[in-house]
Protein backbone atom coordinates (compact mmCIF):
# COMPACT_ATOMS: atom_id res chain seq x y z
CA UNK A 1 0.00 0.00 0.00
CA UNK A 2 2.69 2.46 1.04
CA UNK A 3 4.42 1.89 -2.75
CA UNK A 4 1.50 2.45 -4.66
CA UNK A 5 1.32 5.87 -2.33
CA UNK A 6 4.52 6.75 -3.14
CA UNK A 7 3.90 5.85 -6.79
CA UNK A 8 0.84 8.38 -6.96
CA UNK A 9 2.94 11.00 -5.40
CA UNK A 10 5.89 10.60 -7.47
CA UNK A 11 3.63 10.72 -10.75
CA UNK A 12 1.32 13.69 -9.02
CA UNK A 13 4.64 15.73 -8.65
CA UNK A 14 5.42 15.00 -12.24
CA UNK A 15 2.77 16.23 -13.83
CA UNK A 16 2.63 19.50 -11.44
CA UNK A 17 6.53 20.01 -12.90
CA UNK A 18 5.73 19.56 -16.61
CA UNK A 19 2.47 21.20 -16.12
CA UNK A 20 3.48 24.74 -14.45
CA UNK A 21 5.19 27.23 -16.98
CA UNK A 22 7.65 29.30 -15.91
CA UNK A 23 6.59 32.94 -15.07
CA UNK A 24 7.92 35.45 -17.81
CA UNK A 25 9.01 39.08 -16.68
CA UNK A 26 6.64 41.50 -17.96
CA UNK A 27 8.62 43.04 -20.70
CA UNK A 28 9.53 39.05 -21.88
CA UNK A 29 6.00 39.03 -22.14
CA UNK A 30 5.54 42.07 -24.19
CA UNK A 31 8.37 41.63 -26.61
CA UNK A 32 7.27 37.61 -27.17
CA UNK A 33 3.98 39.24 -27.97
CA UNK A 34 5.00 42.12 -30.55
CA UNK A 35 6.99 39.70 -32.15
CA UNK A 36 4.29 37.36 -31.97
CA UNK A 37 2.22 40.38 -33.71
CA UNK A 38 4.60 40.68 -36.43
CA UNK A 39 4.82 37.39 -37.39
CA UNK A 40 0.97 37.51 -37.84
CA UNK A 41 0.64 34.81 -34.89
CA UNK A 42 -2.43 36.93 -33.38
CA UNK A 43 -3.87 34.13 -31.37
CA UNK A 44 -0.27 33.96 -29.50
CA UNK A 45 0.15 37.56 -29.91
CA UNK A 46 -3.00 38.17 -27.69
CA UNK A 47 -2.21 35.71 -25.11
CA UNK A 48 0.87 36.96 -24.18
CA UNK A 49 -0.75 39.88 -24.26
CA UNK A 50 -3.29 38.63 -21.95
CA UNK A 51 -0.43 37.07 -19.18
CA UNK A 52 0.81 40.58 -19.06
CA UNK A 53 -2.74 42.20 -17.92
CA UNK A 54 -3.55 38.70 -15.63
CA UNK A 55 0.68 38.93 -14.14
CA UNK A 56 1.53 42.64 -14.07
CA UNK A 57 -1.86 44.30 -14.27
CA UNK A 58 -0.17 47.35 -12.87
CA UNK A 59 2.79 47.26 -15.29
CA UNK A 60 3.94 49.66 -17.48
CA UNK A 61 2.86 47.63 -20.15
CA UNK A 62 -0.65 46.58 -19.52
CA UNK A 63 -1.88 49.99 -21.10
CA UNK A 64 -0.69 49.30 -24.16
CA UNK A 65 -1.07 45.34 -23.61
CA UNK A 66 -4.60 45.98 -22.94
CA UNK A 67 -4.95 48.59 -26.19
CA UNK A 68 -3.54 45.76 -28.71
CA UNK A 69 -5.86 43.05 -27.60
CA UNK A 70 -8.61 45.37 -28.66
CA UNK A 71 -6.62 46.37 -31.46
CA UNK A 72 -5.75 42.81 -32.97
CA UNK A 73 -9.37 41.40 -32.43
CA UNK A 74 -10.69 44.45 -34.32
CA UNK A 75 -8.17 44.45 -37.15
CA UNK A 76 -6.80 41.05 -37.59
CA UNK A 77 -8.68 38.29 -36.18
CA UNK A 78 -12.42 40.49 -36.46
CA UNK A 79 -13.51 39.56 -33.64
CA UNK A 80 -15.56 42.25 -33.26
CA UNK A 81 -16.96 41.74 -29.59
CA UNK A 82 -13.68 40.73 -27.52
CA UNK A 83 -12.26 44.17 -29.59
CA UNK A 84 -15.68 46.28 -28.14
CA UNK A 85 -14.67 44.47 -24.68
CA UNK A 86 -11.07 45.19 -24.69
CA UNK A 87 -11.15 49.12 -26.08
CA UNK A 88 -14.15 49.88 -23.52
CA UNK A 89 -11.59 48.22 -20.66
CA UNK A 90 -8.61 50.13 -21.66
CA UNK A 91 -10.54 53.44 -21.83
CA UNK A 92 -12.29 52.98 -18.25
CA UNK A 93 -8.89 51.52 -17.00
CA UNK A 94 -7.05 53.88 -18.26
CA UNK A 95 -8.56 57.20 -19.31
CA UNK A 96 -5.60 60.04 -19.30
CA UNK A 97 -3.99 57.31 -21.77
CA UNK A 98 -2.51 58.95 -25.10
CA UNK A 99 -4.12 55.74 -27.03
CA UNK A 100 -7.71 56.85 -25.87
CA UNK A 101 -8.40 58.80 -28.46
CA UNK A 102 -7.21 56.08 -30.82
CA UNK A 103 -9.58 53.34 -28.60
CA UNK A 104 -12.33 55.72 -29.13
CA UNK A 105 -11.67 56.29 -32.43
CA UNK A 106 -11.62 52.55 -32.96
CA UNK A 107 -14.62 51.57 -31.71
CA UNK A 108 -16.20 54.21 -33.66
CA UNK A 109 -15.42 53.24 -36.44
CA UNK A 110 -15.54 48.82 -35.51
CA UNK A 111 -16.37 46.97 -38.47
CA UNK A 112 -16.06 49.35 -41.34
CA UNK A 113 -14.54 48.81 -44.39
CA UNK A 114 -11.52 50.74 -44.79
CA UNK A 115 -12.99 52.56 -47.35
CA UNK A 116 -15.93 54.34 -45.79
CA UNK A 117 -14.28 55.32 -43.00
CA UNK A 118 -14.41 59.11 -42.68
CA UNK A 119 -10.40 59.98 -42.57
CA UNK A 120 -10.61 58.60 -46.38
CA UNK A 121 -13.34 60.09 -47.56
CA UNK A 122 -11.76 63.12 -46.52
CA UNK A 123 -8.52 62.58 -48.07
CA UNK A 124 -10.83 61.76 -51.40
CA UNK A 125 -12.39 64.91 -51.03
CA UNK A 126 -9.45 66.99 -50.67
CA UNK A 127 -7.68 65.34 -53.75
CA UNK A 128 -10.30 66.27 -55.74
CA UNK A 129 -10.56 69.83 -55.04
CA UNK A 130 -7.12 70.39 -55.90
CA UNK A 131 -7.84 68.39 -59.20
CA UNK A 132 -9.92 71.59 -60.20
Amino acid sequence: MQKVLYGFTALFMMILLFNCEEKKSETEYFQEAYGQYNQEKYVEAIQNFKKIIEYYPEGENAPKATFMIGYINANNTKNLDEAKKYYEMFIKKYPKNDLVDDAKYELETLGQDINDLPIFKEVETNREQVKK
